[in-house]
């Protein structure tokens, strides 16, 4: 007998840069979505006002787990992290 599957989108990663969206991607693992969060600091954290925030997503609600740099004003990683709807899947 096997459990329910992950959540594909359990963990969701966002980076900013200048207040911008730069780029995003969900993971069903928190390993992989921390492994990516720090990846994402080196890759990106060098843009002008990089923020790099790490959510989970349990349900309607998200949670912060991670922001790169710490000092990452609340309101800014409030709206990182806003809740989504995701996409209809395809067949």
């Amino acid at each position: 007998m096997t459990g329910p599957a992950p959540d594909p989108q359990r963990f969701h990663l966002t980076v900013s840069a200048t207040g911008r969206p730069v780029m995003h991607g969900w993971w069903s693992r928190e390993s992989t979505a921390r492994d990516k969060f720090r990846d994402w600091i080196g890759a990106y954290g060098r843009m002008p006002a990089a923020h790099v925030c790490l959510v989970e997503r349990i349900g309607a609600e998200e949670r912060l787990m991670e922001s790169w740099p710490e000092d990452t004003p609340p309101a800014h990683r409030a709206e990182t992290s806003r809740t989504t709807t995701p996409s209809p899947k395809g067949p």
